[in-house]
């Protein structure tokens, strides 16, 4: 039996903390790393210490994804342990890009938020491009087993949130590590993303996360350490509560969409005026994937005008 440290973490984004987890038992194992920057490495270093563990105890690293807040860390720690990351294949595509790859995903972003009806300028989220050069990266796949703390934990594919998401779940304690696939506090996005290479057409994330929960619905789990908040232990009704609140959206934007036919930015108007600034993405990202529901459901049609979608209600 291992026993699971949280390790709670400061961070600059909404959710206000995000948690990296020990897992301590014939050895230590590290879940996610925190958020990136000196200042947060050495918050993080001071928790592992108060836990009485140093770096040079942890036997490997494994990631619930590759979102900054959860893999920020890795850059500071290789300055001084060298141990394997292990990380699902789909982040392989994010880890090994190129300038080039990456001015193709933002161009991707300028276009679906044109697509939008937005103003790119005003609400794309400006980033630089930086070479990822992580050494001992092992990839994952769905069915996997790793060792962490020394016990057996499966490897469950769940994409939506981010295309790289993994749960891992111990079969015999039914203890998981969720990542932001499945947080009790708040519902997470799923956040639209550029088509996998070699793909011409996006993801649909809604669709993809909606299918994750359906597969974590039926998995024994117990205890679950999300990757914000606290930990908790009935994931079939937090699910069960996901779906209803997925259906809520779609009954606005149907409500929204007998005014007539809208773009995505004037959905997102009424549906989240609080949003400003880079922020709408945010906005636009979730309607876009509920959209991608009502389209599959042909209770929305779409059609294009230039550049931009003009969604209808059927």
């Amino acid at each position: 039996m291992v026993r699971v440290v949280p390790i709670e973490l400061e961070t600059t984004f909404a959710e206000g903390t995000v948690n990296a987890f020990l897992v301590i038992g014939k050895t230590i194992s590290l879940v996610d790393t925190g958020n990136p920057g000196k200042e947060s490495f050495q918050q993080f270093k001071a928790k592992l210490e108060e836990n009485g563990v140093r770096l040079s105890d942890l036997d490997q690293i494994v990631l619930t994804h590759i979102h900054i807040d959860h893999s920020g860390g890795i850059p500071y720690i290789q300055q001084e342990i060298d141990v394997p990351i292990y990380v699902h294949e789909m982040a392989s595509g994010p880890l090994n890009a190129d300038r080039d790859d990456f001015e193709k995903a933002q161009q991707f972003f300028r276009d679906f938020i044109t697509g939008c009806g937005a103003n790119f300028d005003e609400h794309i989220v400006r980033r630089r491009y930086r070479k990822e050069n992580w050494r001992n990266v092992e990839y994952l796949r769905e069915g996997d087993t790793v060792r962490l703390g020394g016990a057996e934990f499966k490897v469950v594919h769940v994409p939506g949130h981010s295309q790289s998401d993994i749960l891992l779940w111990n079969q015999e304690s039914g203890i998981s590590f969720a990542g932001d696939h499945l947080i009790k506090a708040f519902s997470v996005n799923a956040f639209i993303e550029p088509p996998d290479p070699g793909e011409r057409e996006r993801p649909k994330p809604l669709l993809q996360y909606r299918d994750s929960l359906k597969k974590v619905r039926q998995l024994p789990l117990a205890t679950i350490y999300p990757g914000h908040g606290e930990v908790f232990f009935d994931h079939i009704a937090l699910i069960d509560q996901r779906f209803q609140e997925q259906e809520k959206r779609c009954n606005q934007i149907l409500h929204i969409l007998e005014d007539g036919a809208k773009t995505i930015y004037e959905i997102n108007r009424q549906m989240y005026p609080h949003l400003h600034g880079q922020s709408v993405f945010l906005g636009l990202s979730q309607i876009q994937g509920h959209l991608d529901l009502l389209v599959s459901r042909q209770q929305v049609r779409f059609e294009q005008q230039g550049l931009i979608m003009i969604y209808h209600a059927i």
